[in-house]
């Protein structure tokens, strides 16, 4: 069973990593972890904190609480998530994450920060981690370095927009509407 549960954590990090090889073991730690099988969910709670090293691709997760199907191919995300990678921090309070789209969806005080390029908070937004695109929605703020790289056509016109979508790698605006019909970001029930 701790065979299984740390092959699903490792499958967690990988996918929250944006990496597609395989990697290290990470270093997973919780106040407490186990198996629900009544949901067939693993359970991650209080004070979740995973490291890892893929090849040379570090990062720290963090959260209240994570839970992970390996059925479903998901993982849903709890109170304080929080990602750091190299230079970007990205935290909300709740995180979807699935492995089939290579989209993680995520919702609730969400703050995006890449030093020396972008700080971006919205209500909303979704992560696709195979193109490497975020889109966020709602009520954003967006502040810029005069290191970030802007898509053709697109001028930063004040701070204040309904949809904003940033290329994570390439530090690049795609878009920026003042006003736009933002799909509903839902997070599923387990």
């Amino acid at each position: 069973m701790r065979a299984l549960k740390i092959f699903a954590l490792t499958v967690l990090v990988l996918v929250l990593a944006q990496v597609n090889a395989f990697a290290a073991m990470p270093d997973i730690s919780a106040g407490e972890q186990y198996y629900d099988i009544f949901n067939d969910v693993f359970v991650l709670r209080n004070n979740v904190h995973v490291a890892m090293d893929n090849h040379g691709f570090k990062g720290k997760i963090s959260a209240d609480e994570a839970r992970v199907s390996m059925k479903k191919q998901c993982c849903w995300a709890d109170g304080k998530v929080k990602l750091e990678q190299n230079d970007i921090t990205f935290s909300c309070d709740r995180a979807y994450i699935v492995w089939a789209t290579k989209t993680a969806s995520v919702t609730g005080k969400v703050k995006f920060a890449s030093k020396s390029a972008v700080e971006i908070n919205a209500d909303t937004a979704v992560f696709n981690w195979d193109t490497k695109i975020v889109d966020f929605y709602g009520k954003i703020k967006l502040k810029t370095d005069k290191n970030v790289k802007l898509a053709d056509g697109v001028k930063i016109d004040g701070k204040n927009y309904q949809h904003v979508q940033y290329n994570v790698v390439e530090k690049k605006i795609l878009a920026l509407d003042k006003k736009f019909d933002a799909p509903e970001i839902v997070i599923p029930a387990q």
